[in-house]
């Protein structure tokens, strides 16, 4: 069986500085696209208080990398809006053979995210691909490969929310503005030039831990024979910020090393003339980072999808029961995180 979240040990948040929490708060969804970004964060930090410069900010973001509090920045794109296709699925397999098959479909580049969950169906998966049909094939694989075919595939109906951006300093209000529905089978694609889809490939990669990161963005495109300006690379990356082509430019990090130890799928049974009206509710709450609406199955008869991270398995209830008077739904089933099998960001254009 496995161990459960609390028996692992986790860093203790303590180890973070009042400056790494104020840094990491500003960096998560909000890093500048700009020539000499940690100036700009160390102008806003001052700004709020004693004053940082712009080294203070440089040597807190190098501490958290290499202590692997920040796992990654850089940008995390919408897939759908670069034509790509993206589900939630999920597996029973019995216990036995739970770290097999995890190993098996961690293999597959396109599964960004493996977790063990509480359930019987206890493997999850997310899946992005070029097209529906690539889905369904690697669904149809992993199912020959493994011998079970009692997998789930929910792709997303709605989106309510996806903001993985943990508020460490406190300053946030309980509840925020929910942010605009997005249905993302209707969502546009963009079309990118070769030079735009290269740009898309460093930028999904690690950004360089520098002064000016992007000018060292422009130098590795010259490296790679591509023929355009420094400004170009600033502007065409804030421009997809802008238009929600990337859907955050910043620092990923890893919850349990700032005290997010423990995280939930909170799976609801939402009335469908509700899911509207529910969905923006769960939205608002800051402790939910992901709300979406996902078909139901015969055999799962839930549509709403909230992701709860706290500091313990009490209070991830306790955010769950506010979710409830909030909204008239019956309490969900919490299918608690107890493995991390693969976290990884998708790799956009590299089937070309």
């Amino acid at each position: 069986s496995s161990p459960s979240p609390s028996a692992s040990p986790s860093p203790t948040p303590s180890e973070l500085t009042d400056l790494d929490r104020r840094v990491l708060t500003q960096i998560q969804a909000g890093f500048p696209v700009s020539w000499a970004p940690y100036c700009d964060i160390a102008e806003r930090l001052s700004a709020k208080g004693d004053v940082v410069t712009e080294m203070e900010v440089l040597n807190s973001v190098l501490k958290m990398r290499s202590t692997g509090v920040i796992r990654r920045m850089g940008a995390i794109f919408d897939s759908y809006r670069l034509g790509y296709r993206s589900t939630l699925c999920a597996i029973a397999v019995p216990p036995e053979r739970v770290e097999e098959v995890a190993a098996l479909i961690g293999e597959y580049p396109n599964v960004t995210h493996n977790y063990l969950r509480e359930d019987r169906y206890n493997v999850w998966f997310t899946l992005i691909a070029p097209s529906e049909q690539r889905i369904q094939d690697i669904l149809a694989d992993i199912a020959q490969r493994t011998g079970i075919d009692d997998i789930m595939n929910l792709p997303a109906i709605r989106l309510f929310k996806i903001r993985v951006d943990f508020d460490l300093t406190g300053e946030r209000g309980e509840r925020g503005e929910a942010p605009p529905i997005v249905k993302p089978a209707e969502t546009q694609a963009v079309e990118l030039t070769d030079d735009e889809k290269e740009l898309a490939r460093l930028l999904q990669d690690d950004l360089p831990t520098s002064e000016h990161p992007f000018s060292e963005l422009h130098d590795m495109l010259e490296f790679r024979g591509v023929d355009v300006t420094e400004d170009w690379v600033r502007k065409t990356t804030q421009r997809w910020i802008d238009t929600g082509v990337i859907r955050r430019f910043g620092a990923a990090i890893k919850h349990h090393k700032t005290g997010f130890s423990f995280n939930a799928m909170g799976v609801w049974d939402c009335p469908s003339e509700r899911i509207e009206e529910t969905g923006t509710i769960m939205a608002s709450f800051k402790e939910v980072s992901h709300c979406y609406e996902r078909p139901r199955l015969p055999q799962w008869p839930a549509n709403l999808y909230t992701m709860i991270h706290a500091r313990s398995r009490e209070e991830v209830e306790e955010i769950a029961e506010r979710l409830v008077q909030a909204t008239g739904l019956p309490a969900p089933r919490l299918l608690y995180s107890t493995r991390e099998f693969k976290k990884a960001s998708m790799r956009y254009f590299m089937e070309e």
